[in-house]
């Protein structure tokens, strides 16, 4: 007997939501035995919304409603396959006044103390012992391995 072959369609949705999401993106490519990294860029959004992968008990809402997420973190790989480096954009929240104390007990680590200092909302490169401040672009135009997200409650 011969096999019979159709399309299928197969859906999955999330019926519960984390308070932290993290997404591994797959940036390489196997073909046959070998590996090769994949180097081309991956959009993201600084806001998610997941409400179009929950099932209706994880809205818990009306139809419409919003499951939105906000980017506080990426992880990148620089280099190939068989070596490299990671370096992470952070967003810089509002620093508790424990955390600065800490930070003013300390030395300077390449930016780290105005790093710490900076505004909620501003991202930071962060690369070994080198910490510097950078623009939200640079952030979108990083090659994001891991992306980490917040629940947003509005």
């Amino acid at each position: 007997m011969e096999g019979v072959y159709t399309n299928a369609r197969k859906q999955l949705l999330i019926s519960s939501v984390p308070a932290i999401l993290i997404l591994h993106l797959k940036r390489f490519h196997q073909a046959g035995l070998s590996l090769r990294k994949v180097n081309r860029h991956v959009d993201f959004p600084l806001i998610l919304d997941l409400a179009p992968f929950c099932s209706a008990s994880c809205k818990n809402v009306t139809d419409g409603a919003r499951v939105l997420y906000s980017l506080y973190g990426i992880v990148e790989h620089s280099g190939s396959m068989r070596g490299g480096h990671y370096a992470a954009y952070v967003k810089v929240r509002t620093p508790s006044k424990k955390l600065l104390e800490h930070i003013s007990s300390t030395k300077n680590v390449l930016g780290l103390k105005e790093a710490m200092g900076a505004s909620a909302g501003q991202w930071v490169y962060v690369s070994d012992a080198h910490v510097q401040m950078v623009p939200e672009s640079r952030v979108l135009n990083a090659q994001a391995y891991l992306l980490f997200y917040e629940r947003l409650l509005i």
